[in-house]
């Protein structure tokens, strides 16, 4: 596979994706024990289905790859959706569903690197994302890229014949830029 580093950190890069890694999407896509800590797995997705939708570049504008610098292993992707410029904001959503990579701070490197993009480049002044309670990782990598909760939805989240409230965090471009100082 072929990757473009776009934005660098010390151990990934963000990387427009490769139409070619449509089945590396698709298997991953399918895979219940990784969606369902971030949305409902009730979704079949297919190969042509996930294909077409990398090849026309659907919902891709700002969705990269996120490629580790050693050895340019793809760990998933990385995106900001819902782009409002009018009022500067986005949704953020990352997947790192590589589960041995986890905890190898990754997942924040490539927060970070999404963020200076957003607010240096896009002009963005508000990045916000929805996160399910018991995804524990998840939060504790937001909290320390200086998102902060501001909202909850309670019981929206079904998963293992529970119900879970999802919680909405954001990150200010002023907040962040005391953060860097």
């Amino acid at each position: 596979m072929k990757y473009f580093p776009k934005i660098s950190r010390s151990n990934i890069y963000l990387s427009p994706i490769n139409p070619e890694d449509y089945e590396v999407f698709t298997k991953r896509w399918n895979n219940p024990d990784i969606t369902n800590m971030l949305w409902s797995s009730q979704d079949i997705i297919s190969l042509n289905y996930m294909r077409e939708d990398i090849s026309k570049n659907k919902n891709w504008q700002y969705e990269f790859a996120i490629v580790k610098k050693n050895g340019d292993k793809l760990l998933w992707s990385i995106n900001l959706s819902g782009i409002d410029y009018i009022s500067q904001t986005a949704e953020l959503w990352i997947f790192i569903w590589e589960i041995d990579e986890h905890n190898k701070w990754y997942g924040s490197d490539a927060v970070n690197a999404l963020l200076s993009y957003a607010f240096n480049t896009l002009n963005l002044y508000s990045v916000y994302l929805w996160v399910r309670e018991y995804n524990e990782k998840a939060i504790a990598c937001y909290t320390k890229c200086w998102f902060r909760k501001v909202g909850t939805r309670h019981h929206s989240a079904y998963y293992n014949w529970k119900r879970y409230n999802r919680l909405l965090m954001e990150i200010l471009r002023p907040n962040r830029e005391k953060k860097n100082k």
